[in-house]
């Protein structure tokens, strides 16, 4: 009775801590969205717009779907984020789409509820040849920092700073 005790514990206990889909509930909303790409260098151009985020298909997935302009080209982007979490590998998966990207990617996202951020990874290569990797401060949830890397490696090495994402909740 002892050993059925400690083991009905012990899964009460890792449900308690279990992640869902809801534990990015501060994602959804109406956001007004100012990304700079290649912050920094010769290259930086801006890209405007708004970013809606709603729960999907009977609240399994979140879907974030925006839509901006760019500065440097005068023509609308929009692409969407299909998130999902898999309780199996106990990260989010993300299935991101372009309407002016040929290839679509598959993201790692893992929750760091300790130091309100989101840890991005593409676990393969997807431009390229290059990996990428990001973080997503929550720590003000009405303002939401994104901030990706790329690098031809997937180990810490020769990562460069390749975008800055503010997302304003309106």
């Amino acid at each position: 009775m002892k050993k059925y005790f400690v083991l009905v514990l012990l899964i009460w206990s890792h449900h308690a801590d279990a992640q869902s889909i809801k534990d990015l509930d501060f994602l959804i909303g109406q956001w007004t969205v100012n990304e700079t790409l290649f912050p920094g260098t010769d290259h930086s151009y801006t890209e405007n717009g708004s970013r809606v985020c709603t729960y999907y298909l009977e609240d399994s997935f979140i879907r974030c779907e925006s839509s901006t302009l760019s500065s440097k080209t005068g023509k609308k982007r929009a692409y969407t984020y299909l998130i999902n979490y898999d309780e199996q590998q106990d990260c989010f998966w993300v299935t991101a789409l372009s309407n002016d990207f040929p290839k679509h990617d598959k993201q790692q996202w893992f929750l760091d509820k300790e130091n309100e951020q989101i840890l991005a990874i593409i676990p393969r290569s997807v431009f390229n040849n290059q990996f990428f990797r990001a973080t997503i401060s929550f720590k003000d949830r009405n303002r939401l920092v994104w901030d990706g890397w790329y690098s031809q490696f997937r180990g810490d090495r020769e990562w460069r700073y390749i975008m800055n994402d503010v997302a304003v909740k309106r």
